[in-house]
């Protein structure tokens, strides 16, 4: 079992540099940089997890691509993914040159991690078109990144992202492209879009019972249009990375799991209680890099690394 992390990189917790040395030094294979750009000062959208106030952390996260391009260049193995990129928020040409550029500079360790978000009004003031049809846009983007990343010049035509004859070098280092990982709930649209054009899903508040629901769901859909379901990866956002979590989520079907750490306690967390202690850490004040580290000891044991 691959064991990652997520914690949001800002100007108040730790940095990403020390936090990517400590992650590879402790065996951690992956870190995944969550993205918001902006948020409204008064939203119209309350916060889905618990229907209130959007919690600060969410303005203050730093930019995912210069995030990751640090810690890239101070580590040799821990591979940097988005945790997600939200897609309709970037025109898919410059995304394709920012991606293939950090796969290349890292020698191919880079995941793109991507979905849509749910804050569509700040999804509008980027691109109006994609904030109608979110998944539409960035079906789109990702069939046309493929082509840039596959081919020496590639041209696309799709309903809402299109091109003539382009050159988007460099290219990525891993081939055709690095690998493309979905976030979304387990829905039956969501299964056949993974099995249709993803590397992976990446699964966040569900059980192990859950996941293995969806890990049928999605073998049974490859099967249906001839995929082989091995070319498609779990990886599923935890709080407790213990023994028989991880034994769970791997015969649920999970290969990764990516732990959350922002204000980790550092303790054992019972699966029943991640929502609320979900909601709690997000809402509290931002860890102190002393802090981080603690729980980054914590979890490194609970993890068996």
């Amino acid at each position: 079992m691959k064991i990652g992390a997520q914690i949001a990189v800002t100007s108040h917790t730790i940095d990403a540099v020390t936090l990517a040395r400590e992650l590879e030094e402790r065996g951690f294979e992956s870190y995944w940089a969550p993205e918001h750009t902006v948020v409204p000062k008064h939203p119209g959208i309350p916060f889905p997890m618990t229907g209130g106030e959007i919690p600060d952390v969410y303005h203050q996260m730093a930019d995912p691509f210069v995030v990751l391009s640090m810690m890239a260049a101070v580590t040799t193995r821990l591979r940097v993914a988005t945790g997600v990129c939200l897609v309709p928020e970037h025109p898919p040409l410059s995304l394709a040159k920012t991606a293939s550029t950090l796969d290349a500079f890292s020698g191919g360790r880079f995941i793109f991690g991507l979905g849509t978000g749910w804050l569509t009004e700040v999804t509008a003031l980027h691109n109006p078109a994609a904030a109608k049809k979110p998944w539409g846009y960035t079906i789109d983007s990702v069939k046309a990144m493929k082509e840039l990343w596959a081919n020496e010049t590639a041209s696309y035509q799709g309903e809402l992202v299109s091109f003539p004859e382009m050159i988007c070098d460099p290219r990525p280092a891993q081939r055709p492209h690095p690998p493309v990982i979905v976030g979304a709930q387990p829905t039956p649209v969501a299964m056949r879009r993974i099995a249709a054009w993803a590397d992976g899903w990446l699964a966040t508040g569900l059980t192990p019972d859950q996941v293995g629901a969806a890990r049928k769901a999605l073998d049974e859909e490859c099967d249906r249009i001839g995929r082989d379901p091995a070319g498609i990866s779990i990886t599923v956002g935890v709080r407790d990375p213990s023994e028989e979590i991880r034994d769970a989520y791997e015969n649920a079907g999970a290969e990764r799991l990516m732990v959350l750490l922002y204000n980790h306690p550092g303790t054992r967390i019972p699966l029943e209680d991640w929502p609320a202690v979900g909601a709690a850490t997000l809402a509290a004040p931002p860890p102190t890099p002393a802090e981080t580290l603690r729980a980054l000891d914590a979890v490194q044991q609970m993890a068996g690394l």
